[in-house]
């Protein structure tokens, strides 16, 4: 028995498998669905009545933000990419994600940052501001809890989490396809999940940057946005242009799901597809370029306002077009109304609601008097809850059989959708009458009117959140003792429907074509046309069995270093924030430097054995790879990664600009940092990109001598550019820069510092190529390592090239 566990323990720690990384997904995030949901019931508890003293004013507070953050962050997208991770590639025809490993990895630092979000609570308070996080209140004078910080470092390490999993994904989808699976033919949930990834890999890079300068600000004491030059208009920018887009990233995998059990339970094939591809395509187009809309109270000009109030209106235009095919689709249908369908129409319904009265929002006017409002706590619950959450149960029911192999308890499930469709209505609708009503408030009076109402949202609360339990056992008996259902019981027409359920570990016994007639064939059997039947009897696709014994390369092939590599990063951020005030006000803190000598031991050894852990993942050379067919997986992973890393420093270099146009006192160039240590340090590291050149032009040649030199002589130059950094930061912390100039040191430290980081992971690369150099390797046709290193450090240096005018020049 003992034996047993540590195996199954084993297992599930190590997997790189996608379907049980997508089924870590879906368990984590359903548990931090009900932690969330306790949160929520004990705040609406707090309101049912006037006067209600349930919860202290910073205990509510503190609620109130992690319900939020939790919800956002940690529950509907997870709980959407725990379905991608385990459907997209049974629908794409793939056998795992490009990068099995990073996808493991994804999940842990998604868990950890969980847990870190959860462990803020017992560090003198959690972040209590609301889930925005609206600046000055974030400064260390206002909210000095140690809670706060390790907020901050959760949404850090579940922003890092989304950047694997995107760059995953959509080198995945990219390069990974079936042969003949077009990107027009894909499937809508996959084209949902695609364009989600590219919202993220924009979106997610600028909240990334803009969380780091507040835990910097929190954890050492600089001023970003505790300054007036910056402050909140700054925040207000940076986290919006996220914000917004985020929207739509949390709403998009529903409307995917959506329009995959629509067609399945209607019988009639997506009314319009393309034009729903289309509309998805503009939305997210669209969607980083209405954040301003939540900036009209901040006194933002005229013609923004203007500009604004149209991009908002015109966002929704593309809505209507996906609704209207829905609303198609169900057309002269025989409608089968089991669960999953019944779930995806009250999501429309739902989503129907919410988007008009978002609408009355794009108003000026209108955003005057209902901004703070709980008729904008109504609107957005309708999208992320009746749309994105009831259409994520219904995709909970739809795969349930896929993913388990048994039937869920279909009278089970429709009274668990007609009760929470009543507890939905009753606890939001409530809240659109309560006009009056500011958000964010703790109690109120008896005279204010709002009693009645506030008891029927709470009552409504109670009759949703019970009604979820009735999920939770549903999904649990039945994946215990429920009837087996066979390959297909919905009588699908997408691909993961042909394989049986469980699918086997390796997924395909051989990669399906897609045919010009819509058909698929399996190696030499018969294809399947889309819209037939397949027999309850239908075995593996190409009809042989797959002994217990067979395996892909890496299918079962655990591996221990992507969870301590994120439990690395964990320990390592608790150590940064954890530590006691280094000062009385508090405006920085003192590390715990255990904990962060032990973070970053683990994480040297992790990656020392993740990069010697023989880990292969053969990539197919016969997929349908448009427009990226010549460019290998690892590569354009990199790309990708890349691209999202201008992103970052772009918003960083952004604040930079919008503190310094803000500020009459900028000290002159060359006043403060001294040109000649720019100068030198851009001379070094642009001599170090020669170097890299020359060490990949060396292995191409085989000439072992030439590699190595290359490389040591990268190393050495990036080694004098950080010693060259290192004392010039000194040299400015000695003189006293932050109490003379401590926006300009602000925006300097903070902007350098992070660039160091990039640099000395550079540093670490180049020592682990030497190594390898070392031992021969690179000078036998094997040096695309070396490029993929060169990408990395190339841009780098590009970075350093606009760095250097804009604090040494200008």
């Amino acid at each position: 028995m003992a034996e047993q566990l540590r195996a199954t323990a084993r297992k599930w720690l190590y997997t790189t498998n996608h379907k049980e990384v997508g089924i870590l997904y879906l368990i984590t995030s359903i548990f931090l669905f009900a932690a969330a949901g306790v949160l929520a019931l004990t705040m609406r508890t707090q309101l049912s009545a006037p006067g209600n003293t349930l919860l202290a004013e910073d205990i509510y507070n503190q609620f109130v933000t992690v319900h939020g953050l939790l919800m956002i962050f940690w529950v509907l997208s997870p709980l959407a990419f725990g379905f991608a991770n385990f459907i997209i590639p049974l629908q794409i025809g793939a056998r795992d994600l490009a990068f099995p490993r990073l996808n493991a990895m994804s999940y842990w630092f998604f868990f950890f940052s969980g847990v870190m979000m959860i462990l803020s609570f017992f560090f003198g308070a959690a972040p209590d501001l609301g889930w925005t996080l609206y600046s000055p209140q974030t400064a260390a004078q206002f909210t000095p809890a140690i809670g706060f910080n390790l907020g901050a470092g959760a949404l850090i390490l579940m922003t890092v989490s989304i950047t694997m999993s995107s760059v995953n994904f959509l080198v995945t989808m990219l390069k990974m396809r079936a042969p003949g699976l077009k990107l027009r033919f894909m499937p809508a949930f996959s084209w949902a999940i695609l364009i989600t990834i590219f919202m993220m890999l924009y979106a997610f890079p600028s909240f990334l940057a803009a969380v780091v300068l507040l835990y910097v600000d929190r954890a050492f004491g600089t001023v970003y946005f505790s300054s007036i030059q910056g402050g909140s208009l700054l925040w207000d920018n940076v986290f919006w242009f996220f914000g917004h887009p985020e929207v739509y990233i949390v709403l998009f995998p529903a409307l995917g799901i959506i329009a995959d059990i629509i067609p399945t339970f209607a019988r009639r094939p997506l009314h319009g597809a393309k034009y729903v591809i289309g509309a998805m395509v503009v939305v997210a187009m669209l969607s980083f370029a209405v954040w301003g809309h939540h900036m009209f109270v901040t006194g933002i000009g005229i013609v923004s306002t203007k500009l604004y109030t149209v991009t908002t209106i015109a966002i929704s235009l593309p809505f209507d077009v996906m609704i209207i095919s829905l609303i198609e689709t169900l057309g002269m249908a025989k409608l089968r109304l089991k669960a999953p369908a019944l779930f995806a129409l009250g999501a429309v319904a739902n989503f129907i609601v919410g988007g008009i009265t978002g609408v009355f929002l794009a108003s000026v006017a209108l955003d005057y008097a209902l901004r703070g409002t709980y008729f904008v706590v109504a609107h957005f619950h309708y999208l992320m809850v009746g749309a994105s959450i009831i259409g994520l149960i219904g995709g909970l029911y739809y795969w349930f059989p896929k993913i388990t192999g048994r039937m869920y308890d279909e009278k089970l499930a429709r009274i668990h959708f007609v009760i929470s469709m009543i507890g939905f209505q009753i606890l939001y609708f409530p809240m659109f009458l309560l006009l009056d009503m500011p958000r964010r408030v703790v109690t109120y009076t008896p005279d204010t009117g709002w009693g009645l109402l506030n008891l029927l949202a709470t009552v409504g609360g109670f009759i949703f959140g019970g009604a979820q339990l009735l999920l939770f056992y549903n999904l649990y008996r039945s994946s215990r003792v429920g009837p087996p259902s066979g390959p297909n019981p919905w009588e699908a027409w997408t691909l993961e429907w042909a394989l049986p359920s469980p699918p086997p570990p390796h997924d395909f016994d051989v990669i399906p074509t897609f045919l010009a007639d819509g058909s698929i064939r399996f190696g030499p059997s018969p294809g399947m046309p889309n819209g037939s039947s397949h027999p309850d009897k239908i075995g593996y696709p190409n009809g042989s069995s797959v002994p217990g014994g067979a395996r892909s390369s890496h299918l079962e092939g655990l591996s221990p270093w992507p969870v301590l590599m994120a439990f690395a990063a964990f320990i390592f951020f608790l150590g940064l924030t954890i530590g006691k005030p280094a000062n009385p006000q508090p405006v920085s803190y003192q590390p715990f430097w255990p904990l962060i000598a032990d973070g970053a031991i683990l994480g040297v050894i992790s990656l020392f054995g993740y990069s010697r852990e023989k880990f292969t993942v053969h990539e197919d050379t016969n997929v349908e790879s448009w427009p990226f067919k010549q460019v290998p997986n690892l590569k354009l992973g990199i790309w990708t990664f890349l691209g999202a890393e201008v992103i970052f420093f772009g918003v960083l270099i952004g604040s930079y600009f919008f503190v310094r146009t803000n500020d009459a006192a900028w000290p002159a160039a060359g006043t403060l940092f001294d040109i000649r240590n720019g100068f030198a340090m851009t001379l070094v590291l642009l001599t170090s990109s020669l170097t890299a050149i020359m060490a990949l032009a060396s292995a191409k040649a085989g000439n072992r001598n030439g590699l190595l030199v290359s490389l040591g002589g990268t190393l050495v130059l990036g080694v004098a550019f950080l010693y060259i950094k290192a004392g010039e930061w000194f040299s400015l912390g000695g003189s006293g820069v932050f109490q003379n100039y401590s926006l300009p040191a602000t925006s300097y430290f903070i902007t350098t510092g992070t660039h160091g980081v990039h640099v000395f992971a550079g540093m670490c690369m180049t020592v682990y190529l030497l190594a390898n150099a070392i031992k021969g390797k690179y000078v036998n046709g094997d040096h695309t390592t070396l490029e993929h290193f060169g990408l990395y450090w190339h841009f780098v240096d590009i970075v350093w090239v606009f760095l250097f005018p804009l604090f040494y020049l200008i």
